[in-house]
């Protein structure tokens, strides 16, 4: 079962090998991923209200946290994504955050979909 989920993984762009470096071991990269799986609908929908209330501040604080938790997981391009909209919120730059808000939308909702299906192989 550890190696279809791998290959799942990577088939859809993560980087695995870098998760688990990450996370010391295949189990406790298992076990991190499920738990970002569950936080991160809460999260996305937090970030959106900040974004919609031009709270800067704060939605530099959550994707801060979404992009260090992507990159720790090997979701690379997402957590460069996010990277790039921490930056601009540090910059109170909401032109940059409201421009690029969909692409990042819609790499969010391609995340959500490989840990959805990778949760549904549990």
């Amino acid at each position: 079962m550890e190696e279809s989920k791998k290959k799942f993984l990577i088939q859809n762009g993560i980087d695995v090998e870098k998760g688990i470096e990450n996370t010391m071991d295949f189990e406790t990269y298992n076990e991190l991923l499920l738990d970002f799986c569950e936080s991160f609908p809460q999260d996305v929908n937090k970030f959106n209200q900040f974004k919609l209330s031009g709270d800067m501040v704060n939605y530099e604080i959550i994707v801060h946290a979404l992009k260090s938790n992507c990159r720790t997981l090997g979701f690379m391009s997402t957590g460069e994504m996010f990277y790039q909209h921490e930056l601009a919120s540090k910059q109170n730059d909401i032109n940059y955050v409201s421009e690029h808000y969909n692409e990042l939308i819609n790499e969010v909702n391609r995340v959500y979909k490989i840990l959805t299906n990778y949760k549904a192989m549990v």
